[in-house]
């Protein structure tokens, strides 16, 4: 198993230290390395690193509070005119995500997904705050930073939930 999944957590805590431009662009490019249904690729990002920006969003649902501590934040978006098959794209915005946040530990990073999609509350905010056209859907955020914590192994391997051919209680 990589590594960086094995250690790969939630953290909300960061420095004030710059995140390295190279850093950025090898987390970017491997958020567009996630598979996709049809080969659509229906994401985009906003790269936000300017303080008013990260307050406002920080603002956009309570569990976001994090994100005006955090160095830069990067927003997934859905490209409407690149949903190919209906409900594909949330698939495909979630490996995206993912990989997104996975190469960020690999950078030496911390990061915490943030949902934004489907609360239409959160969506028509974040979208005001960024100033999104409406084929743009926001997906999530995910700040990003230096932090003192550690991404950590926490073994959630749990055998129970493992089936074999019928689903057995």
């Amino acid at each position: 198993m990589l590594e960086a999944i094995k250690i790969r957590r939630s953290i909300r805590t960061y420095i004030n230290k710059k995140v390295e431009e190279e850093k950025i662009e090898e987390i970017l490019r491997a958020a567009m390395q996630a598979p996709s249904s049809k080969g659509a690729c229906p994401w985009e990002f906003v790269v936000v690193d300017d303080n008013e920006v990260l307050e406002k969003l920080s603002k956009c649902q309570h569990r976001a509070r994090h994100i005006k501590y955090a160095n830069i934040c990067i927003v997934v978006l859905g490209n409407k005119d690149k949903f190919i098959k209906p409900g594909k794209w949330i698939q495909d915005l979630g490996a995206s995500t993912q990989n997104l946040m996975l190469e960020a530990t690999n950078q030496g990073l911390a990061s915490c997904w943030v949902g934004v999609f489907p609360k239409n509350k959160v969506v028509n905010k974040v979208r005001e705050t960024l100033n999104l056209p409406e084929k743009l859907v926001p997906y999530a955020i995910v700040p990003i930073g230096y932090s003192e914590e550690e991404n950590v192994f926490i073994d959630r391997f749990d055998k129970s939930k493992i089936h074999r051919n019928l689903y057995k209680k």
